[in-house]
């Protein structure tokens, strides 16, 4: 094109012959470079074309094409190029392998035709990459080398199985509009290893054995060429392969068909060693990429893959790359306890939990599971469809201004008018977003007043309004006479006027205080991060009181200020993650999102073998409390099918995994050391102590947030009663069943004392007692009863998890709190009150006897 303006032209001929002749060079190349991004894309993407061509094709030429994108599915990659590619990438590893994993591959295809399943996911290999990984798998791990052709029959059989479980997980997983993963591949061949074992003596597997000492770690012995080259060997553990030309292929086949997969495959192998690094792991299982291949999968699957590429789903990729590293060491140091391969057990759990998030935030898009084909194309549905929004939101702004504007309602200036004496608060339920609204028990008078009231612009005015509605009372009865006109004004007695005034100044301090919830409203961020971090603390204990919270770290300070220091980092950290997601700012405010960080900030303190002020553990306790909103959401995504909480569930998973993955021979982050029962203990029922057992109340109750102090538990038992008497009395009553469940074990003298026993028991009692059903004497003595239960459970779930060296946490508490909340019953009056309307149990019984004297009206009726 430049040289049309520097030729020289004498002719007007020859200058019209040269017009003519440059626009058909540029439709030439344009024409080229159309065919040529046509080539490209018939072999890039999924290669739709190619699919529609074959299927009118025999069907063993059909069931090459399946086989190929069964090989490539496994890296997300519908793509048979790609899935031919790959296989030649696990020949140059071991021709064996390729042979026992096209075998599990063809019989996993051919018992979903058996099975009847849908054609479409079968053609699309949705039904085959377990089978390759069943066979891949049972090859790398078999203690009888290559070429053992008895192999084969239980590779074959295995990889029957995962056509049953992809069918039955999909029907579970369809609730959630979520993937089944590799989970029937984990399931299968951690079945196949536990039944056979090393010992075998038909199909030994490797042996496997739990760490037993610190790693001799010698950080100038580094050899950083082999951590480059641990990148693609870790792509390449995806399939077993540890050849770091086979990981190499493996990034090519995935270029082939999605850059965008290819890419993150490579910076999810790069945070796994770098996560690796960061837990002192030993060098030789990161140049292997064991730390790897699972981060590099949960990369994919979040970023671009089931949620749309934006910035924030790429960051959001990159945190569940690095929570899935932790995660996988914790569950390689567990599973080698049973003598198991880790296999892709992280890689699930992570991102599952990552796409179970519930987020306002527009940008973190999830992709109906239907429309997902790769990061490209969703990115381009995603784009689609904000335009849609956007159009259908600009078009309903134009119908809007097309009404009328003859309307009755008072202009605002386009605010809302968020205020009405109606009062609409965020109401405690520990573990879930809660919303209530719940008017205020009022006088019965004759007549009632129906003269409207206008509605405040000013917020702190409106809010004043509402409480007055309720506050002046007394006065209301005045006026109702006056307009009956029937009776003179009633004077009141001025000692009955004073006991009101404290009641009602009692109230502003007591129950949830709303009314200084909602005066804080309009306040500065930072005043009302402060309200929410001390409402968070407090909710352990299912108060919402900031008053009660303040109280509680008061009690933190008297047992030990280092353990205060780390449980408010965990409280803010989680706080301020729980914003950055986008979760409901209402449940925010609440401490919804803040009261597992607190838990984890403690009980990493409580656990850590550095002793008290060891400052870098403040950064695990950042990390890890970072993780308790994403549990939060996710298990609140799951529960809400059944109303339930997900109380401090959060927390444990957190936690579990933080000891697990570090353990007691961690080089930067040991914890302290925890084993099983061996012997019998020596029990002298005379050397009990009766002040020590009831000291063991409180102290119970203070071992909830991981105290031992009686001091510090008597606080909490203080903080508790400001907001409610009855979770109060329902938190001792709790601690003394778990002290009596314990001696009923002859447990240990020095462990009742301490109450370990008593903190599970006491968050059961309170949860059942008035909480989440209303209180009545029954349900009074189901909180008993599920204290009972919980002490004994705990005992249990003690004994297990010590077996691989990790406490148990606030697990019983848990799981015996829901299976009580999971009763059906005829019984009335034990009423499971609504998620929606839980608030504390003085609001929650004054709503059940609301409910019931409606019943009882419209029964009459």
């Amino acid at each position: 094109m430049e040289l049309g303006e520097i030729a020289v032209v004498e002719h007007p001929s020859e200058r019209q012959l040269y017009v003519e002749q440059k626009p058909r060079a540029q439709d030439l190349l344009g024409r080229s470079r159309n065919r040529i991004h046509q080539v490209f894309g018939y072999l890039t993407g999924e290669m739709k074309e190619y699919g529609e061509w074959m299927k009118n094709k025999p069907l063993m030429v059909q069931l090459v094409d399946w086989i190929l994108r069964g090989t490539s599915q496994v890296m997300f990659v519908n793509n048979p190029l790609s899935g031919l590619i790959i296989l030649v990438g696990i020949f140059i590893q071991t021709p064996w392998w390729m042979l026992t994993g096209c075998t599990g591959m063809t019989v996993s295809t051919l018992t979903a035709l058996a099975l009847s399943q849908d054609r479409s996911t079968i053609a699309a290999g949705l039904h085959g990459y377990n089978g390759i990984l069943v066979g891949l798998l049972m090859a790398v791990f078999s203690d009888k080398g290559d070429y053992y052709w008895w192999l084969l029959p239980p590779v074959a059989v295995i990889s029957m199985a995962c056509p049953i479980l992809s069918s039955a997980l999909g029907s579970i997983f369809s609730k959630w509009d979520l993937p089944v993963f590799t989970l029937p591949f984990n399931i299968a061949v951690t079945l196949y290893f536990a039944a056979t074992g090393h010992y075998n003596p038909f199909f030994p597997t490797t042996l496997i054995k739990p760490v037993a000492s610190v790693p001799n770690i010698t950080w100038s012995a580094i050899n950083v060429p082999l951590l480059l080259q641990s990148i693609p060997v870790g792509v390449g553990q995806v399939y077993g392969c540890e050849n770091p030309w086979s990981g190499g292929i493996f990034l090519v086949a995935l270029l082939i068909s999605s850059p965008l997969i290819c890419l993150h495959a490579a910076i999810g192998s790069t945070v796994g060693i770098f996560a690796a690094l960061s837990i002192a792991s030993p060098f030789d299982s990161i140049y292997l990429g064991l730390h790897n291949y699972n981060c590099a999968l949960a990369c994919i699957a979040i970023g671009g893959m089931f949620y749309a590429l934006t910035w924030q789903t790429h960051l959001l990729a990159l945190a569940c790359a690095l929570f899935c590293a932790y995660s996988g060491a914790a569950l390689a140091n567990a599973l080698s306890v049973l003598g198991l391969p880790l296999c892709t057990w992280p890689f699930c759990f992570s991102a599952l939990l990552f796409l179970l998030i519930n987020s306002g935030n527009p940008a973190i898009y999830k992709i109906p599971l239907c429309k997902v084909t790769y990061p490209e194309a969703n990115r381009i549905y995603y784009l689609r469809m904000k335009r849609r929004a956007s159009e259908s939101r600009r078009e309903e702004q134009k119908r809007k201004e097309q009404k009328p504007s003859g309307d009755s309602k008072t202009s605002t200036g386009g605010t809302p008018l968020k205020y009405s004496l109606r009062k609409e608060n965020v109401q405690f339920s520990m573990g879930l977003i809660i919303f209530s609204q719940f008017p205020e028990i009022q006088h019965k008078t004759n007549v009632p007043i129906k003269k409207k009231k206008k509605k405040s612009l000013n917020p702190k005015a409106s809010s004043t309004a509402r409480a007055g509605h309720n506050i002046n009372m007394e006065n209301s009865v005045d006026v109702k006479i006056e307009t009956k006109g029937e009776r003179k004004p009633i004077k009141q007695n001025p000692l009955s006027k004073a006991g009101k005034r404290v009641c009602r100044a009692a109230g502003y301090i007591t129950g949830d205080m709303k009314e200084f919830g909602a005066w804080l409203k309009d306040k500065p961020l930072m005043i009302q991060f402060i309200d929410w971090v001390l409402r968070g603390i407090s909710q352990v204990m299912f108060v919402n009181n900031p008053l009660s919270g303040l109280i509680v770290v008061a009690g933190f300070l008297v047992q030990n200020p280092w353990w205060t220091l780390t449980g408010c980092l965990g409280t803010v950290v989680a706080t301020l993650t729980a914003l950055i997601l986008g979760q409901e700012r209402s449940a925010i405010a609440a401490g919804l999102y803040g009261y597992n960080g607190v838990l984890v900030g403690l009980l990493m303190a409580v656990f850590s073998a550095k002793g008290d002020y060891h400052w870098w553990l403040l950064l695990p306790v950042a990390l890890v409390s970072m993780t308790c909103p994403v549990f939060t959401s996710a298990l609140g995504s799951v529960f809400c099918k059944w109303d339930l909480p997900v109380f401090t569930l959060p927390f444990n998973l957190a936690l579990t995994l933080y000891l697990a993955a570090s353990g007691p021979h961690n080089f930067f982050f040991p914890t302290t050391v925890i084993q099983p029962a061996t012997a019998t203990p020596n029990i002298t029922w005379t050397d009990a102590e009766m002040p020590m057992l009831l000291q063991s109340i409180p102290v119970g109750v203070g071992q909830v947030y991981g105290c031992n102090n009686p001091w510090t538990g008597g606080i909490f038992l203080i903080a508790l009663f400001i907001s409610s008497p009855l979770i109060c009395l329902h938190a001792a009553i709790g601690s003394a069943v778990g002290m009596l469940a314990a001696l009923s074990l002859a447990t240990p003298f020095s462990k009742i004392y301490s109450g370990l026993w008593g903190y599970n028991s006491s968050l059961s009692c309170v949860a059942i007692g008035g909480m989440f059903y209303a209180f009545t004497w029954q349900t009074h003595l189901l909180a008993i009863a599920c204290a009972l239960f919980s002490a004994y459970l705990g005992a249990t779930v003690t004994n297990m998890m010590s077996v691989f060296g990790v406490p148990s946490g606030t697990w019983s508490f848990c799981l015996s709190a829901l299976t009580f909340l999971l009763i059906t019953t005829n019984n009335s009056a034990i009423y499971k009150l609504p998620l929606s309307e839980v608030t504390y149990p003085e609001a929650n019984r004054a709503y059940y006897l609301k409910m019931k004297k409606h019943q009882r009206s419209c029964c009459e009726v």
